[in-house]
């Protein structure tokens, strides 16, 4: 486990592997700093962040395709998506990272990022994978708790807005999204800087990083707290516009949590 030294401003954690890191507080206006840099990153990788972007826009619209009447289906594959963004923004990293180093990013070469470190990487996704696997056995009680079950094909003639509005319907989505709170909140607190970390130093062991990524986060609560709640209002407007809005917001968010991480933690080479 990484041990801890703090400061006012700086804390320093020694990793097991013998490595020092140093996490550095943050403020909330740094927010707004990270998304202006991953902002005016789009357009110099503007091939593959579309790539992305379409990608996952592509994934949620046919989720809602295939499950347009069914609106249990429908709010559980939605937090997959959450769940899953940090692992599915690997490449993202990775092109952040090329750009920050002056070189001309390579879509394919992002594709494959994750095998620069195959087992820590691929620890954390089966890791992510679990907690979704969990979640995904757990929204059919949310349903029967919230005596939904008679609601789980929508009627086409009232659509999604129409379970919403029932009793039935409104009492899932209070149960689903305490759920969804919960597990979002945890997945977001063991991952907002592991996949960078992993992909940046694959010295670092997958237990560790994520360690240190809850640590950074207790180090930084308020702005962690309002970073997540940003990222959820971008989702948010994602998953209302039916993916398309995620043609943007995907590589603003993957780049911007590449830069949060920059900020935060310090590679101590002395």
């Amino acid at each position: 486990m990484p041990q801890v030294i703090s400061s006012s401003h700086l804390h320093d954690h020694y990793l097991e592997n013998g490595e020092h890191l140093i996490s550095h507080d943050a403020k909330v206006s740094d927010i707004g700093v990270w998304l202006k840099k991953a902002w005016d990153d789009i357009p110099n990788a503007p091939r593959e962040s579309l790539f992305y972007g379409f990608v996952m826009w592509f994934a949620m619209f046919s989720v809602f395709l295939m499950f347009r009447q069914q609106a249990v289906m429908i709010f559980k594959y939605a937090t997959f998506f959450v769940m899953l963004s940090p692992f599915l923004a690997t490449g993202l990293y990775y092109i952040a990272q090329q750009l920050e180093q002056g070189k001309r990013p390579s879509l394919r070469e992002s594709i494959t990022a994750w095998c620069s470190n195959t087992s820590e990487i691929c620890s954390f996704a089966l890791a992510l994978g679990m907690i979704t696997a969990a979640w995904s056995l757990a929204t059919p009680l949310i349903a029967a708790l919230s005596q939904a079950g008679s609601l789980l094909i929508i009627n086409p003639d009232e659509g999604l807005m129409g379970f919403l509005k029932s009793e039935a319907g409104l009492n899932f989505l209070v149960f689903f999204m305490i759920g969804a709170v919960i597990i979002s909140a945890f997945v977001f607190s063991i991952s907002v800087i592991t996949l960078p970390l992993l992909l940046k130093d694959p010295k670092v062991g997958v237990i560790s990083a994520m360690i240190l990524s809850f640590q950074v986060v207790m180090e930084n609560k308020l702005v962690m707290f309002v970073w997540a709640l940003t990222i959820g209002a971008f989702l948010t407007l994602g998953l209302v516009t039916l993916g398309f809005a995620m043609i943007l917001i995907m590589p603003l968010l993957g780049y911007a949590s590449w830069h949060a991480f920059n900020q935060l933690i310090e590679f101590d080479n002395a």
